[in-house]
Formats: structure tokens, sequence, C-alpha cells
């Protein structure tokens, strides 16, 4: 028994003092970046990733700290992965955007049907948990209504609580779904960012491939498949081809 109590103990203790560290560390962090040292900031931002404890606040202040240096492919990099723990953030998407138009590289993305559009937008808007507790408490208060239609008296009262009870619970449904699909993108390892200020992309995974055409750093693509040294990447307006996979890094 003593040697579990001391092994919590133990836990929570080094839970503190990493806490600690980590706060203390953000606080230098942010004030060197008050300071415009960026650079040097960035190297305690990194500190706080090292260590597992990643914010989408972290990654915005990284964004931040590499745009400011006009450093753009790593500005994006962060920022989207910023976006990713936070969707729909509104701070984040203006710095992105911002980030984007510097880039040199403007890929018109294959059109998709609207309806596609509109319900990424809707989905988009909160996070995974978001969208999880909005699943639980629509699921709850429609089971309350559904109850309330299998015992109450007047009928009026019955059909109402009926149809609302299943409006919610299909509501639940679609809350569910978009849970899934956020935890899904979230950790989706396919999206990467072009880091090198110019690449070339091939035909084939190999150096002697004709050339096919050139990406700028910035530029964002979707990783196909990985052989060797190699990754198929496709674009947004649908080209492929093949890069060396120091040039892409996952978001």
């Amino acid at each position: 028994m003593k040697k579990i109590i001391t092994c919590i103990l133990f836990f929570v203790v080094t839970g503190i003092l990493h806490a600690q560290i980590v706060d203390s560390i953000w606080v230098k962090a942010n004030s060197l970046y008050a300071s415009g040292d960026y650079r040097e900031a960035i190297t305690y931002y990194n500190m706080i990733e090292a260590s597992g404890e990643v914010s989408a606040d972290l990654f915005y202040n990284i964004g931040n700290a590499y745009f400011k240096q006009n450093i753009v492919s790593k500005a994006i990099l962060y920022y989207e992965r910023a976006i990713k723990l936070r969707p729909g953030d509104a701070d984040i998407s203006h710095n992105l955007a911002l980030a984007n138009a510097m880039t040199v590289d403007k890929i018109e993305a294959v059109p998709e049907f609207f309806v596609f559009t509109w319900i990424k937008n809707i989905r988009s808007g909160a996070d995974t948990d978001t969208w999880a507790w909005l699943s639980i408490i629509f699921f709850t208060l429609g089971l309350l209504l559904f109850g309330l239609f299998l015992f109450a008296h007047h009928i009026a009262l019955r059909k109402f609580s009926f149809f609302l009870s299943i409006l919610i619970l299909l509501g639940s449904i679609n809350c569910g779904i978009f849970a899934y699909y956020q935890k899904k993108e979230l950790h989706d390892t396919s999206a990467a960012i072009i880091t090198p200020a110019v690449i070339t992309v091939k035909s084939s995974p190999d150096t002697s491939g004709k050339d096919l055409f050139i990406l700028h750093e910035g530029t964002k693509v979707t990783i196909l498949e990985t052989l060797g040294e190699w990754q198929c990447i496709k674009l947004a307006d649908g080209k492929q081809g093949w890069i060396l996979k120091f040039a892409a890094e996952i978001i």
C-alpha cells in the first residue's frame, strides 16, 4: 500500500512540476515575442511543443512568430496546425489567409457541389468535443421529449413532443457525425506544407524522372503515397507528382 501511495504522490508532484516548468517557459516565450525577439521566442515555444503540451494557442503564437520573420511556409504550417485544434477560430483563419496570400503558387481547387461546401463550413464551426457534447445533449433532450410523448395525456402535446423529439434526435445524429469527421481530420496525416523555397515535382519517384512542374514554399499538398524517400502528392487542382520527403512537412 505504501508503494502505491508513493507512486501516486510521485506522479502528482512530477505532473505539478512539469506544469510549472511549461508555464514558466510559456511566459518567457511570450515575453520574447512581445519584445520582438521572434527567433528566440520560437526556440522557447518549440520546447513546449517538444514536451507534448500542444494547443491551438501555442501553434498560433509560433505561426505569428514565423510570420513576423516572413517565413511564410512555417507560418502557414503552424496556422494550419492551430486551426485543426480550434476550427472556426476567426483570428487563426484571418492570419492563415494573410499568409496564404503571400505564397507564389495560386492553385484553384477543383469545384465541389455547393451542399458539400456548406456542410463542411458548418462542421468546421466547432471542434470534436463541442460536437460530441452537443450530440449527447440533443440525444438526452430527444429521449425526454419522447418520454413526454409516451406519457402525455393531451393529443396535441403528444404530437408536438413526438415530432420535436424526432427532429432533435436527428440533430443528435448529425452532431455525432460531425464529431466523427472532425476527429478524423484532427488525426489526419496526409495534409502537408511545402517548406523549401522551390521544389521540382517529378513524374516518378526518381531523380531521373520527368520534371512535371515546380512548387514554392507554403503550398498545401495531400500526400497520397510514400515510397522510400519519395512521396506522391496531390494538389487542390488535382495535379499529382513525386517529391522528396524532406520537402513537405506534415500539418
